[in-house]
């Protein structure tokens, strides 16, 4: 056990969970954030958790999602922002065809550009049409 200070992994601030092997917590070392540098923890900036602990109260609900492929849209420009499976389940291309298709952008979607952007899994949102 590390005491409260500098040099413990968990920052200065940490929620717990219904399920108790998890927390959201702050970190001493921010440059892991969105990493997977822990055993199911979610690692937050230590302002963004201060800001998060303040907001909250014991009994509110958290909702984790698992989604490696996300779609949204900027004014009517479709955008995907594509993340490495890491359970390896899913067909990461036909999943976004699938979500594009539910909100009718797929007509409105470049193929190559969508292609790219599963391959890449950047993490970054990506346009999904052309700049004109």
């Amino acid at each position: 056990i590390v005491p409260p200070g500098p040099e413990n992994p968990l920052g200065q601030y940490a929620l717990r969970l219904s399920n108790p092997l998890y927390l959201l917590h702050g970190t001493n070392k921010p440059l892991g954030v969105g990493r997977r540098v822990s055993h199911g923890c979610l690692r937050m900036y230590p302002a963004d958790i201060e800001k998060l602990y303040r907001m909250t109260k014991v009994g509110d609900n958290v909702l984790i999602l698992y989604q490696p492929v996300k779609i949204g849209l900027r004014g009517k420009t479709p955008y995907i922002e594509v993340h490495k499976d890491y359970r390896n389940n899913k067909e990461l291309f036909q999943e976004a065809v699938n979500l594009l298709r539910r909100r009718n952008l797929l007509t409105m979607t470049d193929l190559n550009i969508l292609y790219s952007a599963i391959n890449e899994k950047s993490g970054i949102p990506v346009r999904l049409t052309y700049t004109e």
